[in-house]
């Protein structure tokens, strides 16, 4: 028999009045926090995997961060991109680029000259959009400044009175000159173009053109002609039928007779023919000559040869015909060895890479990034508009052909004619112009393909954090309704239990003196 006695009972509900005040505070602690456990100690294995969520969780929110701040800074790019190929559009027809086409050219010759000044301000409109458009910022950073967004891309300078387009300090047109060589051997000419194997400068051959030693003395020498018996002077003509004129009725005379290196025969030629070539032999190109002022004669190859003297030797016997002034061609090592700089600055710019974390895996090898776990957030404009110089020596360039095209169409004078060079020259840099807009078209297609990758991983980052939230909210968060239940069950046992106090405690003197 187990006595009851009144410290024990004290003792008993004193214990189970605290047990059920805990377990209230505990049971509005879960409802006011809405999470299953608030300590590690409470549920470790629970615990450690909703770190392991919430970790993997925190770097998806950084990674969606970064991906949606690239696509937005894509998006923006593309924006401008999309100016820029509104201005240089030549598969529709804008409002430039119409200026440029065939119908337009063939006006250009109108005494007033307004269709100059007409495309002039067209082709002056689309190199200010280009630059324009090239230098957008998105926020405080320069979109196709390549990795380095906090300087200005692209400037116009103004160099020798022409306006350059440079990036980021580099001209656009920078490339390696192509100079007379034997091989690897640098040929030196002096700082007049005349060929001197210690004159110290480099020749470039953009404007000289390789050409056989008896070619050049068909196309460009006067041929020798029969003269007449003395005392008179001039030639002896003779009519189409190769019977010598006399002034006879019914002779038509016009002809000469060509004579060979021995004074023979060597058949008729016209006389407007016999004129058309003593004028071409009088602006013949000049070739290249030593300091002598004696030709230059080379191989297929560039390599300085002797004057050739006989017929096998004169076959194989090159002549460098220079378009131009020869002393324009020469450039002093300093120069090229600056070119040559410019050219490879131009190529790492391009080639200039950024890599950001967008949820690929980001991943190094050997102390390397693996490329293909990040995301090259990289724009150069250069590579929309192009850059360097082609095989012709024309700059590949949008901005640089289109100024190059406006200061043609500027250097026609007033109620002037376009000679026929000029106008050829014109015709080769609107095609070009194409072609490199053409290109420009491809990259633009290209990044409007990266712009949309990015709006699909943005997409894919914003699931996968979903995702992860669902999983480790099914590990912490309670049930509120079960939650609710069981606090108002927890607050209903902590009452009673005060009720039962009231009924079981006995009363104080105090008490009963009241």
């Amino acid at each position: 028999m187990i006595r009851a006695t009144t410290g024990g009972v004290l003792r008993s509900y004193r214990k189970n009045l605290m047990n059920s005040f805990i377990s209230q505070n505990h049971a509005r602690d879960t409802v006011l926090t809405q999470r299953k456990f608030n300590s590690y100690a409470e549920d470790p294995a629970a615990a450690s995997k909703a770190f392991r969520l919430r970790k993997s969780r925190m770097m998806a929110e950084t990674q969606y961060n970064i991906s949606k701040s690239t696509y937005q800074k894509f998006q923006t790019g593309f924006s401008s991109l999309l100016s820029i190929d509104e201005l240089i559009d030549t598969e529709n027809g804008g409002e430039q680029m119409s200026t440029l086409k065939d119908t337009t050219l063939r006006m250009l010759n109108d005494p007033s000259g307004d269709a100059r000044t007409q495309l002039s301000k067209a082709l002056s409109v689309m190199t200010e959009g280009i630059v324009q458009n090239l230098n957008t910022k998105y926020g405080d950073t320069f979109i196709f400044a390549g990795a380095d967004g906090h300087n200005v891309p692209f400037e116009v300078k103004t160099v020798n009175g022409r306006n350059q387009l440079y990036y980021r300090g580099v001209s656009v047109d920078a490339a390696v000159p192509n100079v007379w060589k034997d091989g690897n051997t640098f040929m030196q000419v002096n700082a007049n173009g005349q060929y001197d194997p210690a004159g110290g400068s480099y020749l470039k051959m953009d404007n000289i053109e390789l050409m056989s030693a008896g070619q050049y003395e068909r196309s460009y020498t006067a041929p020798a002609l029969e003269a007449n018996t003395p005392p008179a002077t001039g030639f002896k003509e003779y009519n189409a039928d190769g019977s010598a004129f006399t002034g006879a009725a019914g002779e038509t005379g016009g002809y000469y007779q060509q004579v060979d290196a021995n004074g023979a025969p060597d058949g008729l030629i016209s006389k407007e023919d016999y004129e058309a070539a003593v004028k071409k032999a009088d602006d013949a190109p000049a070739r290249l000559t030593d300091t002598g002022g004696n030709v230059v004669y080379v191989d297929k190859d560039g390599k300085v040869i002797p004057a050739p003297t006989t017929d096998a030797e004169k076959a194989n016997a090159f002549v460098m015909v220079v378009d131009g002034d020869p002393k324009e061609q020469a450039m002093t090592r300093q120069e090229y060895d600056d070119a040559v700089e410019d050219a490879a600055k131009l190529e790492t710019l391009v080639n200039e890479k950024r890599f950001v974390d967008v949820g690929l895996g980001f991943q190094e090898h050997d102390g390397k990034l693996i490329e293909s776990s990040g995301y090259n957030d990289a724009l150069h404009g250069i590579t929309f508009i192009g850059y360097g110089l082609d095989e012709d020596g024309d700059p590949r360039n949008i901005y640089s052909i289109v100024q190059r095209l406006t200061e043609i169409a500027d250097g026609v004078p007033e109620e002037g004619e376009w000679s026929t060079e000029v106008y050829e020259e014109f015709r080769g840099l609107v095609g070009k112009l194409e072609a490199a807009s053409s290109e420009f078209k491809t990259q633009f297609t290209n990044m409007d393909a990266s712009t949309t990758k990015l709006k699909n991983n943005t997409k894919l980052l914003e699931d996968n954090i979903y995702n992860l939230q669902e999983q480790y909210s099914e590990l912490e968060d309670v049930d509120m309704a079960e939650a609710i239940s069981a606090f108002i069950w927890a607050q209903y046992s902590y009452n009673a239990a005060l009720k039962v106090g009231n009924s079981i405690l006995s009363q104080s003197l105090m008490d009963y003196l009241q």
